[in-house]
């Protein structure tokens, strides 16, 4: 799929107005300036895979903050509507071929990416939201409102829905799905079996931190076809932060096919994660190793049924 500039983007110069471009996604997410993190790994990632990002910052910080103070902070929610509006004046959303979601700093940049996605974004082209509100051993890590938000207003507009284990029961809580937490909430029969008591299943869904036996990795499910792929689950407990972003970037450059299936989805993210990860077991980088994305070779993807 090829996109051009929309009118008036580049002024008025003619000549450079009719050059082809990659796919254009817009990222709404974190800027993080020296990690490989939130929507700064989609910049990176992305122009690899053939698609041109675009980055509305919900934040901007120095480093993530597991390294300490950042630096920097969240954006303020009326200099966060002034830059949509100026996203909008050039038609940027327009001319996206998708829109990925990612961490929010309040609940007002939630509700004016809903807006957004309502009135700008082309009817019919995905919406991945990546359900960032928090994980095993830390909990909520984004305010209540902001979880709040998340759940209501971007879930419902998901084309793909993309969480950690620990996101997955939450929505569900919030949904009035599950009231508690299960006993051992990250293995795969334990969603599978929580999915077969539902009366009905909602949209797309990536679920990463899956275990099974010794693997851990992705379960996804749409209706009733359920598909699983994992790695060795020591492989990747040395990983920094990053993976999570970098798979969400990876699904948002399947996602255009019209006919993306839920096994499309998780065998694009597993095409590339060993080598990431046999890249950072080797070097042991304290970032995410992402210098090796574009020679990241594929290969063979097998899959459980459940």
């Amino acid at each position: 799929m090829e996109c051009n500039w929309p009118k008036g983007a580049l002024g008025n110069s003619g000549t450079r107005a009719q050059t082809r471009l990659m796919m254009r996604v817009l990222i709404v997410s974190s800027f993080v300036a020296g990690s490989n993190v939130g929507g700064s790994v989609a910049l990176k990632i992305l122009p690899q895979l053939g698609c041109d990002p675009f980055l509305l910052p919900t934040t901007m910080l120095g480093r993530h903050p597991g390294w300490g103070a950042p630096g920097g902070g969240a954006l303020p929610d009326a200099l966060f509507a002034g830059m949509i509006e100026g996203l909008v004046a050039n038609q940027v959303p327009e001319s996206c071929v998708a829109l990925v979601t990612g961490y929010f700093a309040s609940a007002e940049q939630v509700r004016k990416t809903a807006e957004l996605i309502d009135t700008h974004l082309p009817s019919g082209h995905p919406v991945i939201v990546d359900a960032v509100m928090g994980d095993f051993g830390k909990g909520l890590y984004v305010k209540e409102d902001v979880a709040e938000a998340i759940v209501e207003l971007l879930i419902p507009r998901a084309s793909l829905i993309k969480c950690n284990a620990w996101e997955f029961w939450e929505i569900e809580r919030r949904l009035g799905n599950r009231s508690v937490m299960p006993d051992s909430p990250q293995d795969l029969s334990v969603l599978a079996d929580h999915l077969n008591l539902l009366p009905t299943r909602r949209g797309r869904w990536i679920v990463t931190s899956v275990d099974d036996g010794a693997l851990t990795g992705l379960f996804g499910f749409h209706g009733f076809d359920n598909v699983y792929s994992g790695i060795e689950r020591r492989d990747v407990d040395y990983l920094p932060n990053g993976l999570g972003d970098t798979i969400t970037a990876i699904l948002a450059q399947v996602s255009h096919g019209p006919q993306t299936n839920i096994a499309d989805y998780v065998s694009a993210v597993m095409r590339y994660i060993p080598g990431l990860v046999d890249a950072q077991l080797r070097d042991r980088a304290s970032e995410l190793n992402l210098s090796v994305f574009a020679s990241a070779s594929p290969v063979g993807v097998s899959f459980a049924e459940r």
